[in-house]
């Protein structure tokens, strides 16, 4: 097995992880939007989102990856905010 082979498991494993983390988290984005239905609250938060930027770039130890940090969560975020939009859009249909 080459070095690239081993590398490529450990990349696997570390998806294998970042799925369940994913699920988590969408499970609770899930809570979020019915929080947000039952208090008249607006999906969109740009001060939220700018704080868990800045919170997660403090957390980053290699500041060298700080911009596609912010990419990945941008996107997370949008992705997030697209299945709230999805289950409002849902329920409106009901």
């Amino acid at each position: 097995m080459t070095r690239l082979d081993n590398i490529r498991i450990d990349i696997d494993t570390l998806d294998k992880e970042l799925i369940k983390l994913f699920e988590k988290r969408m499970d609770l984005v899930k809570n979020v939007i019915e929080y947000k239905i039952k208090n008249n609250i607006d999906i969109l938060d740009n001060n939220r989102e700018e704080y868990i930027l800045e919170k997660n770039r403090k957390l980053l130890k290699n500041e060298k990856y700080s911009e596609y940090l912010d990419d990945l969560f941008i996107e997370i975020m949008r992705i997030s905010k697209n299945m709230q939009n999805q289950i409002l859009k849902e329920l409106s249909n009901d």
